[in-house]
């Protein structure tokens, strides 16, 4: 590889690093709050509820109280109807055998997450928590749950330990099976309606001021304190410590850290989340002086963006069921299309005209075949190209102008609709246009060849925001490539080779590079990048009609 082309690669590389990083520079919009919500659907505890004792499975009922069962507690009071229970496989627990460490696996669906954790801690030989501390850390999120949930309610409208129900407490709906609530083997059919499902986030959400009852807004601040009395009542050794303490945290950090669907004009219910990924979480509502507070960009540019999208598509389609987010997703692309063209009229007119002038370049360029080694050439073929140019009133610069906003623009769009919480909702002919194209594409889990997962979906999606990317650059290149048809080549030019083949690999580098991003972008931003991409093949076919147009009448 030549020193030129070596140069050429370099930059490319250097573009693409860039665009990789400043994905990441729009700040994620999601609360300590909204993180606490997000963090409970994944550890939701271990116990499971029952309406009575009949109706807990054998093995827990002859195991006893205290173990195998036990009342449920709401602000000290012991309930008589309502009774708790922590489904464990492989292995029976004595009773009153409150410290044992399960080395099987607690097997509530709520768990599944939770479960994995502790698997890896085994295998990595960490000292896991015992049955007693996940059962009193559960006795307290409930309890904080109902006293969260109770705020502000009449006394008549609060629940309390004699009116409290399985069914309010449970996150996944029961199913019936030979009489006996089956919860631990259950479907994952969401209770929306559950206590822990929605208040549960208190496990992770700053502490309660004793005086105030305020909740401060520390995330994994109540967590750690309860620990410690949990500590204080069982003792140290029974609660997360070290190895397994980082495990833990570390892991349910990196679910929060991928989670930035939380821009929201209307507080709701949004989103993907949990082991199954079909828990949605309450997100709170961000406003515009939110999003200053979180940047420049922020403000100008992505929360915009977002509320826009959020506008249309409640518009449309209330329900958020997929089809409103799509056409919004749409009309947000045509409107950013068209401020981008507003903002660069002069600049993309100039980018035109500068490849209708390429015939008349190549010639100027073919008088000087020595301009790459001799000095002299190379000054004599830059003044005439500037001549071209200035006769023409074009700016070859200006090209820069289009950069400087496209870059930005495309990185807030890309911010937008990643943390669009509206877009985290619905799904369209069974894909979620939050998912990445890529995690769908090698999802091949059962009902994938029927597109119960939106395999095919993604796939069509892919291949069209491919096809019209190619199209979008390539055709461009194409109808210039016609137009030098007719010019001859008088002379070896390796000036002019030297820059043919610099364009060529920077063109085919930037489609590569944009088909490998397409594949790791979320649904949505895929179909923004499709129609991108026609709008600006539309845009560049009929400039050049236009412009052939105005050759043809001088």
């Amino acid at each position: 590889m030549n020193k030129g082309n070596k140069k050429t690669l370099y930059s490319l590389l250097g573009i693409a690093l860039g665009t990789v990083l400043l994905t990441g520079c729009t700040a994620n919009f999601c609360s300590n709050v909204d993180k606490a919500n997000i963090a409970y659907t994944y550890d939701m505890g271990v116990t499971v509820y029952v309406d009575s004792v009949e109706e807990l499975p054998e093995v827990y009922k002859n195991a006893g109280e205290n173990v195998g069962y036990w009342p449920v507690t709401i602000n000290g009071e012991q309930s008589t109807r309502v009774f708790a229970y922590i489904p464990v496989g492989g292995q029976t627990l004595e009773t009153n055998d409150t410290s044992k460490r399960i080395t099987t696996r607690y097997t509530a669906k709520k768990a599944e997450f939770l479960d994995s954790i502790i698997a890896s801690a085994i295998s990595n030989n960490y000292t896991v928590p015992t049955y007693s501390y996940f059962k009193a850390m559960d006795e307290k999120v409930l309890d904080a749950a109902v006293a969260e949930m109770n705020k502000g309610l009449e006394p008549a409208q609060q629940v309390t330990a004699s009116t409290i129900t399985a069914e309010q407490i449970n996150v996944f709906t029961a199913e019936i099976t030979g009489g006996k609530n089956n919860w631990d083997t259950a479907s994952t059919e969401v209770n929306e309606s559950s206590i822990l499902l929605n208040y549960g986030y208190v496990k992770f959400y700053g502490t309660e001021d004793a005086t105030t009852k305020e909740r401060s807004e520390d995330l994994w601040k109540q967590w750690e304190a309860w620990n410690e009395e949990i500590a204080a009542d069982i003792g140290e050794e029974q609660v997360p410590q070290g190895d397994f303490k980082s495990s833990y945290k570390s892991s349910v950090e990196s679910k929060l850290t991928n989670a930035r669907s939380c821009i929201a004009t209307k507080g709701g219910k949004f989103g993907h989340y949990g082991s199954g990924s079909n828990i949605s979480v309450n997100v709170t509502q961000k406003t515009w002086k939110d999003a200053w507070k979180k940047g420049f960009f922020e403000g100008l540019i992505v929360y915009p963006v977002a509320s826009l999208i959020d506008a249309i598509a409640y518009g449309i389609d209330p329900t958020l069921s997929g089809v409103g987010q799509v056409l919004s997703i749409l009309i947000v692309t045509v409107i950013v299309r068209l401020v981008i063209l507003a903002a660069t009229f002069k600049s993309t007119l100039d980018q035109q005209k500068t490849q209708a002038l390429q015939p008349q370049l190549a010639k100027i360029q073919a008088k000087y075949p020595n301009s790459n080694t001799n000095k002299d050439e190379a000054q004599r073929l830059q003044q005439e190209q500037m001549a071209l140019y200035k006769r023409n009133k074009v700016n070859p610069l200006s090209m820069l102008i289009t950069l400087v906003v496209q870059f930005p623009v495309f990185i807030c769009v890309w911010g937008a609709m990643q943390g669009s919480s509206v877009l985290a909702s619905g799904s369209v002919l069974n894909l979620r246009l939050s998912d990445t194209i890529s995690s769908v594409l090698t999802n091949f889990s059962t009902g994938w060849a029927t597109n119960a997962t939106g395999w095919w979906t993604a796939a069509v999606l892919f291949l069209l925001m491919a096809l019209f990317q190619v199209a979008a650059m390539m055709i461009p290149q194409w109808i210039n490539k016609k137009k030098m048809k007719n010019i001859p080549k008088t002379s070896a030019n390796p000036a002019q080779d030297k820059n043919g083949n610099s364009m060529k690999m920077m063109s085919w580098f930037m489609v590569i590079f944009t088909v490998i991003m397409g594949f790791a972008l979320p649904a949505a931003m895929g179909l923004y990048w499709a129609v991108g991409a026609l709008i600006s093949l539309a845009q560049t076919l009929i400039t050049q009609s236009i412009m052939a147009k105005k050759k043809k009448v001088k």
